[in-house]
């Protein structure tokens, strides 16, 4: 097992609570945010994952201690 940190931001912070989060070993980002996010709201709302710091394709791995921001998208102008 392993253990993140998880940060939700906007709309997707009614969803998922800051905090330390454990999954299995292996868990990629896309896994992760299945776990986390509702399907309806994923269906809404396209999801942009960082991981410490750098943005992260679907396919990659979560480690031990990684830190995980969860963004919805933006708006503005």
């Amino acid at each position: 097992m392993l253990e993140v940190y998880i940060k939700a931001y906007g709309v997707l912070g009614d969803y998922v609570r800051e905090g330390r989060y454990t999954f299995k070993e292996g868990v990629t980002v896309r896994e992760l945010v299945e776990t986390l996010v509702p399907l309806e709201v994923r269906r809404r709302f396209s999801i942009v994952v960082f991981v410490n710091d750098e943005p992260a394709p679907e396919s990659r791995v979560v480690y031990n201690g990684d830190r995980v921001v969860l963004l919805p998208p933006s708006s503005g102008g």
